[in-house]
């Protein structure tokens, strides 16, 4: 899926869900996995770095749109609600 916002494409700005439970986040480094909860939620887990807990406002098929409600980063010990800002992003297919 790609961001998308505010009249533009931000293709640099990019996720990726799979079946296996991993994810992709370029241009963020590391090993990411993910978990849906219930229809609402997602936690992005980045491994031996932290978590984001956003709140799903709209997931379907070709699109989804998100905000990030709680930041988690392990080696600096923030535990930190938030109200981030809302994320927008359109499915893209290679054909």
């Amino acid at each position: 899926m790609v961001e998308y916002g505010g009249g533009y494409v931000n293709a640099l700005d990019t996720l990726g869900f799979y079946k296996n439970g991993k994810a992709d986040c370029p241009p963020e480094m590391g090993e990411f996995t993910y978990r849906l909860v219930k229809s609402d939620s997602l936690i992005i887990y980045n491994k031996g770095f932290g978590e984001q807990h956003y709140k799903v406002l709209k997931l379907s098929n070709d699109s989804l749109i998100k905000q990030l409600r709680l930041q988690r980063i392990y080696a600096d010990s923030i535990d930190e609600p938030v109200n981030g800002d809302i994320e927008k992003y359109i499915r893209v297919t290679d054909r």
